[in-house]
């Protein structure tokens, strides 16, 4: 997945003591997905943000930038 599809926001994924993975952006922390896997946690985390992008055009808001992205993996 390109990290491009997070607009350029660190993105940190990790293995919850629950045993699912867990996948949001550094700087909105607000923002997240889980998944059984870390590329379906990849998967919902686009399709959140998505729909959070979304929320702010209907909004008429600016959606939020960063300039500078990174993949962290941790697991638990």
């Amino acid at each position: 997945m390109s990290k491009n599809v997070f607009d350029g926001f660190t993105v940190k994924v990790f293995l919850d003591e629950d045993g699912d993975y867990l996948a949001h952006f550094v700087e909105i922390p607000n923002v997240s997905a889980f998944a059984s896997t870390p590329e379906d946690a990849l998967r919902e985390l686009s399709a959140a943000w998505q729909g959070v992008k979304e929320s702010y055009r209907k909004h008429h808001e600016p959606i939020p930038l960063f300039l500078l992205s990174s993949l962290l993996w941790q697991e638990a």
